[in-house]
C-alpha cells in the first residue's frame, strides 16, 4: 500500500512538473524576447551592450540582445531586422535601444533620429517608446522621427494605423496621415509630407561619376588616393569610409566627387549643397557637366523629371542618361534608348567599369544572356567590387540553374552594399527555388524595404506570400500596394489575377489578367521586345486557364490560340491550348488530336526546371524561381447525380534539373440507354532530366 502510495504521489509530482515546464516553454514561444539581427551598416554604426559603458562598431549579421543600444553617425545609415516581420532602417544620427522584456510588453525605445519601419508581423504585436509618446503599431508602415533636444515625436504613416498615447491622451493615426507629439502637449494631427521625400535617404543610387573625365588635380588624387581607389573597384561606401576626415572639398571636382560618394548613403540633401556650390565661372567644364550627370541619377531613382540638359559628351553623361531614359515611362522605346546610351559610356570610356556594369544589366534585359556575360566579365575586371555587378552574376547564374552559386554572388553583394534591392530581391527567389520559402520571403521583404520606392519588388513580394499558401491577405494587401505605386506595371495585375483564381474569384481574376494584358508593353522599361512577346503569351495562357474556370470553353480556346501566336515557342501557351482543347466527355473527337500536339509540344519545348507539365497545373508566369524543388499530389474526383464520375491525380516532383509526373485518370459514363456505358482508365510518366 505505501509503495502504491509513493508511486502516485512521484507521478503526480511528476505530471505537475511536466505541466510547468510546458507552461513556461508556452508563454516562452509566444512572448519571446526581443532579438534584433543588424543587414546592413553604411558609414559610422556602433553598438552598446547591455550593462557596457563603451561603444563598439556594428557588423552585418551582429544579433543584438534584450538592452543593447544602436547608433549612426553622420553620413551613415542601418538596417536591421527587428521581428519575424518587422526591417526597420536607421538614417543618420539615430540612436535606440532594444527592447528588455518580452516583445508584447516592453516596447523598443527611440531617443533620437528617424527610422522607417517594414511591419509584417501581427498588429498590437510591435510597441515603440520615445520621450514623449508611446505607440503600438496596428499599420505595417511608417516613419519616426525623434528630435534629440526635446524628444519631440513625428510618425508618418504610410500605410496602416499607429496608436500613439502619452499621459495626456491618445491619437490613431491612419495612412496618409502624420501626427506630432511635443512635450508636455496631446499628440495631435499635423500636415502630412511627400514620403518621397522623407524616405528618400534610404534609396539606392548607383555610381555614374568617371573620375578619368572629373579633372581631379594631381595634389588632389594624393590626397584621395585612398577614396579613389576605392572607388574604381566598385566599393563606393568604402570610398566614402576612406574620404579624409573634416576635408572640405575646394575644387569643382572635389566637390562633385564628394557628393557622389554621399549619394552612396542617400545623402540627396548633402549631395544638392555641394552641387549647388559649383562655381559658375566652371560651367562648361567637365567637372560641371558631371555634376549635372549626378543631378539625373537623382532623378532616375525618385522618377522624376529632370531639366534638359545638352546631348551627353562624356561618358558620366551618357551612363546617367541611360538610367535617366528607363526611368521615364513615357519616352518611347526607353528600355532601346538606355541600352544605347549604356553602350556610348563604355564606348567613349573603355576602362569605365560602372558602364559596363550598366551595358550587361541591359543585355540581360533584352534576353542576351552571352553578351551579358561577356560585358559582366569587363565590368568585374575593372571593378571587382561593384556589388551590382556581383548581384547580376548571381542572376546570370540562376539562369543557368546554379543557384547556391548564385546565392553566394547574391552574398558577396549583400556584404559590400546591403541597400542593393536586387541582391535581396535575387537570394531570395533562389532560396524559393530550393524550397527555402521562408526565408525567400524574408529576403524579398528586406528587397522591399531598402528600395520601398521600386513597385515591382511590392510584387515580387506579394507573389511571394502568396506561395505560402496562408498568407492570402497580405499578399492582395501588398499587390495593391504595388499597384498604387506603379499603376502601370503589368506585374502586379497578374499576380493579382492568379491570387484571386486560387481564391476562386474568377471574375476578378479575369478581370485583373485582362487589364494586365492592357498594360504589357509598359514593361518595356526593363524587358525587350521579344521578351514583351513572350510575356504576352504568358498573360494569354493564364487568362485561357481563368476562362475556362469560369465556364467559357469557346473563350479559352480563342486566347490559348492568341497565347500560342504571340509566342510559338511558348511551352505554357501550348500546354493551355492543349488543356482547352480537353473534353471530359469527349463528345467532339475531332479537338482530341490537336490537343495531344499541344501536349507534346508544351512538354518538348519546357525545360526541366520549369516544373511539373501535368495537365493539372494552374499557372504560369514571369520568374521561374518561385516554382521550388517539391514533391507533391494532385487530385480532383467529379461525381454527378446520374452515377457519371471522373477522377484524376498526378504524383509530381521537380528535383534540381529533373522533373516528373505521373498521371491517371478514371472514367465512368452510365449512358443514356442499354450498352451506352463506357469505363476508361489511363496512366502516363513523364520525364525530364535537363543535361546541359
Amino acid at each position: 500500500m505505501q509503495t502504491t502510495r509513493l508511486t502516485t504521489r512521484l507521478l503526480h509530482a511528476t505530471l505537475v512538473a511536466a505541466w510547468v515546464v510546458a507552461l513556461a516553454g508556452s508563454l516562452s514561444a509566444q512572448e519571446p524576447a526581443a532579438k534584433v539581427t543588424v543587414l546592413e551598416v553604411a558609414g559610422q554604426v556602433d553598438v552598446m551592450r547591455a550593462g557596457a559603458a563603451v561603444w563598439d562598431p556594428a557588423r552585418p549579421g551582429q544579433q543584438l540582445f534584450p538592452g543593447d543600444r544602436i547608433k549612426t553617425g553622420p553620413r551613415s545609415r542601418a538596417t536591421l531586422q527587428l521581428s519575424d516581420r518587422t526591417v526597420m532602417r536607421m538614417d543618420k544620427d539615430s540612436f535606440f535601444q532594444v527592447s528588455t522584456g518580452p516583445r508584447k510588453r516592453s516596447p523598443f525605445e527611440f531617443f533620437r533620429g528617424i527610422f522607417y519601419f517594414f511591419h509584417r508581423d501581427k498588429p498590437d504585436e510591435f510597441w515603440i517608446k520615445t520621450p514623449t509618446v508611446s505607440a503600438v503599431i496596428r499599420g505595417t508602415e511608417f516613419v519616426l522621427q525623434v528630435a534629440e533636444a526635446d524628444g519631440e515625436t513625428v510618425v508618418g504613416v504610410l500605410d496602416g494605423a499607429v496608436a500613439m498615447t502619452n499621459e495626456l491622451g491618445a491619437l490613431e493615426v491612419q495612412s496618409p496621415n502624420w501626427a506630432v507629439a511635443k512635450p508636455n502637449q496631446l499628440p495631435v494631427a499635423t500636415a502630412a509630407l511627400a514620403a518621397v521625400y522623407v524616405i528618400q535617404w534610404g534609396f539606392y543610387y548607383p555610381g555614374v561619376a568617371h573620375l578619368d573625365e572629373l579633372g581631379l588635380s594631381e595634389e588632389e588624387q594624393a590626397g584621395l588616393a585612398d577614396s579613389i581607389t576605392a572607388y574604381r573597384s566598385g566599393d563606393l561606401l568604402l570610398a566614402l569610409a576612406q574620404y579624409p576626415a573634416g576635408r572640405v572639398p575646394a575644387s569643382n571636382a572635389d566637390k562633385v566627387f564628394r557628393a557622389a560618394l554621399v549619394l552612396a548613403v542617400g545623402r540627396v540633401d548633402e549631395a544638392n549643397v555641394l552641387l549647388d556650390a559649383l562655381d559658375p565661372a566652371g560651367r562648361g567644364e567637365p567637372a560641371a557637366l558631371i555634376g549635372e550627370s549626378v543631378r539625373k541619377v537623382i532623378a532616375a531613382v525618385k522618377f522624376q523629371k529632370s531639366p534638359a540638359t545638352r546631348a551627353p559628351v562624356l561618358a558620366s553623361e551618357w551612363l546617367a542618361e541611360s538610367y535617366y531614359r528607363q526611368s521615364q515611362s513615357t519616352l518611347d522605346g526607353a528600355l532601346q534608348r538606355a541600352r544605347e546610351a549604356a553602350w556610348q559610356a563604355v564606348t567613349v570610356a573603355p576602362e569605365f567599369g560602372f558602364g559596363w556594369a550598366r551595358v550587361a544589366e541591359l543585355e540581360f534585359s533584352f534576353g542576351q544572356a552571352g553578351h551579358a556575360l561577356r560585358s559582366l566579365e569587363q565590368a568585374v575586371q575593372l571593378s571587382p567590387l561593384n556589388p551590382q555587378a556581383i548581384a547580376l552574376k548571381g542572376f546570370l547564374l540562376s539562369a543557368q540553374n546554379k543557384y547556391a552559386e548564385a546565392i553566394n554572388f547574391f552574398d558577396q553583394a549583400i556584404n559590400l552594399d546591403a541597400a542593393l534591392g536586387n541582391a535581396w530581391l535575387g537570394r531570395g527567389l533562389c532560396k524559393i527555388r530550393l524550397g527555402r520559402l521562408e526565408e525567400g520571403l524574408q529576403d524579398i521583404q528586406v528587397a522591399a524595404t531598402v528600395e520601398p520606392q521600386r513597385a515591382i519588388l511590392r510584387s515580387y513580394l506579394g507573389k511571394a506570400f502568396s506561395q505560402t499558401r496562408r498568407e492570402y491577405k497580405r499578399a492582395a494587401h501588398e499587390l495593391e500596394l504595388a499597384k498604387q505605386k506603379d499603376p502601370n506595371d503589368p506585374t502586379a495585375w497578374l499576380y493579382s489575377a492568379l491570387l484571386n483564381q486560387q481564391g476562386n474569384r474568377i471574375n476578378e481574376a479575369v478581370r485583373d489578367l485582362e487589364h494586365s494584358q492592357q498594360l504589357n508593353d509598359n514593361r518595356a522599361l526593363y524587358r525587350s521586345r521579344h521578351l514583351l512577346v513572350q510575356d504576352r503569351a504568358v498573360r494569354g495562357a493564364n487568362l485561357a486557364n481563368i476562362y475556362r474556370d469560369a465556364g467559357m470553353t469557346d473563350v479559352s480556346v480563342r486566347e490559348a490560340t492568341r497565347a500560342v501566336n504571340a509566342d510559338y515557342s511558348s511551352y505554357s501557351a501550348h500546354l493551355f491550348l492543349a488543356n482547352s482543347y480537353y473534353d471530359p466527355r469527349q463528345a467532339n473527337l475531332r479537338y482530341e488530336s490537336p490537343r495531344v500536339n499541344e501536349y507534346l509540344l508544351a512538354n518538348l519545348l519546357a525545360p526541366a526546371e520549369a516544373g511539373t507539365l501535368s495537365s493539372t497545373i494552374s499557372q504560369q508566369e514571369y520568374s521561374k524561381l518561385f516554382e521550388s524543388d517539391r514533391v507533391g499530389f494532385a487530385s480532383s474526383t467529379e461525381y454527378l447525380s446520374t452515377g457519371d464520375w471522373r477522377e484524376s491525380a498526378a504524383q509530381f516532383g521537380l528535383l534540381g534539373n529533373v522533373s516528373y509526373s505521373l498521371e491517371a485518370f478514371h472514367r465512368v459514363d452510365a449512358g443514356a440507354r442499354v450498352n451506352n456505358d463506357l469505363k476508361s482508365t489511363s496512366l502516363s510518366f513523364q520525364l525530364k532530366q535537363q543535361i546541359t
